[in-house]
């Protein structure tokens, strides 16, 4: 799985995944959920990718302190990304 890409899981819900980090040998994904059209919504979770068997699926955080945890790399990330771009370190620009 990637930044950008969308998620379906098992109830049928989708997500888009708009952050990743790896913590520990462990991938995780800040996701936004999705209408069944795709449209965005208000509502965001937190997901460990998990490998089994070959197979990936998505496991939702529940933990509390590990979502504390992650929520602060994902700002962190951010503000980051958000200084690049104010910096003109990163071009949002299309190349066309």
């Amino acid at each position: 799985m990637k930044k950008g890409q969308i998620v379906t899981l098992d109830d049928n819900s989708k997500y888009l995944l708009l952050m990743d980090t790896n913590q520990e040998g462990h991938k995780f994904f800040y996701a936004n959920k999705l209408t069944e059209d795709e449209k965005t919504t208000g509502d965001y979770e937190i997901f460990e990718e998990v490998v089994e068997n070959g197979e990936t699926f998505m496991d939702l955080v529940l933990d509390e302190d590990i979502k504390g945890y992650l929520m602060n790399i994902f700002t962190t990330d951010l503000l980051e990304t958000a200084l690049d771009i104010e910096k003109g370190n990163i071009d949002l620009e299309d190349d066309e």
